[in-house]
């Protein structure tokens, strides 16, 4: 038979009380963590090497039938994993970067499913910055402290 310590002690961990406020701390976990990981895993080797933007651009483009702008293209997947995710990381226009974000890891998804690869890590991150273009930045955020200030303002 349960005793009431552990009544208690089972309630604690299923209720919400332990963790009250913690939706921008876990903006923040979300919007950070990911972004580190897809630059240092991603963006850091693509945003330095500007002679594989055309190798990129064409990847990915062809499989949706683009041809043309290879570079281009190669170089916005390029800011998007290399520049983007640190304007995410920050909380800086984090919805617009997101936005690119998640068109980028779109046609990254598609291109690994078309060469008959997994697109999971894709399609995990493409999950993940769709979650922070619908919920925001958070709280501890430049945008927020920025939005903020422009409240005081008016």
């Amino acid at each position: 038979m349960l005793n009431l310590k552990k009544i208690k002690f089972f309630n604690f961990l299923i209720s919400h009380q332990q963790f009250k406020n913690s939706f921008d701390w876990a903006i923040l976990i979300l919007r950070v963590i990911p972004s580190f990981y897809m630059f240092y895993y991603h963006g850091l080797k693509k945003i330095s090497n500007a002679a594989s933007w055309e190798w990129l651009g064409k990847a990915a483009m062809s499989v949706v039938g683009i041809e043309f702008g290879f570079i281009f293209f190669g170089f916005l997947a390029a800011l998007s994993e290399g520049v983007l995710v640190w304007l995410v990381f920050f909380g800086i226009f984090t919805r617009l970067s997101s936005l690119f974000i998640i068109l980028t890891m779109f046609f990254a998804s598609a291109y690994h499913l078309a060469d008959g690869e997994s697109a999971e890590s894709a399609l995990i991150y493409l999950t993940i910055y769709l979650v922070i273009l619908i919920l925001g930045p958070g709280k501890y955020s430049f945008d927020e402290k920025l939005l903020s200030t422009k409240q005081l303002e008016t």
